[in-house]
């Protein structure tokens, strides 16, 4: 099981494996407030967002001038599970592909 904090980690790491640069990140001291971060490449950007309320994990995508969700995952009390995040970095990834494939 991952802590949000591993998770952002986790799907930031991947992002910039896939030539994504960090362009803004709100981080609350408090380790459990709601937190976001901003990925952007070439063709595409992504908004990684956790609702601590929710206890939701929230993946968009920017779409012209909008964000639109591309996948969400809940947290349970112990946290989300490995396979989880590395879905959502598979589905971005196949996402930017696709949107390479697209403009060409």
């Amino acid at each position: 099981m991952m802590s949000v904090e591993t998770a952002f980690d986790s799907i930031g790491s991947a992002l910039r494996k896939m030539g994504y640069s960090l362009t803004g990140e709100q981080k609350p001291s408090a380790a459990d407030a709601d937190r976001s971060a901003v990925y952007a490449s070439p063709s595409m950007a992504v908004r990684l967002s956790w609702t601590e309320k929710a206890r939701m994990l929230i993946l968009q995508v920017r779409v012209g001038a909008e964000w639109v969700e591309f996948a969400r995952r809940s947290f349970g009390p112990k946290g989300l599970e490995e396979n989880a995040v590395e879905a959502l970095v598979r589905s971005v990834h196949a996402e930017v592909a696709q949107t390479s494939t697209d403009a060409g």
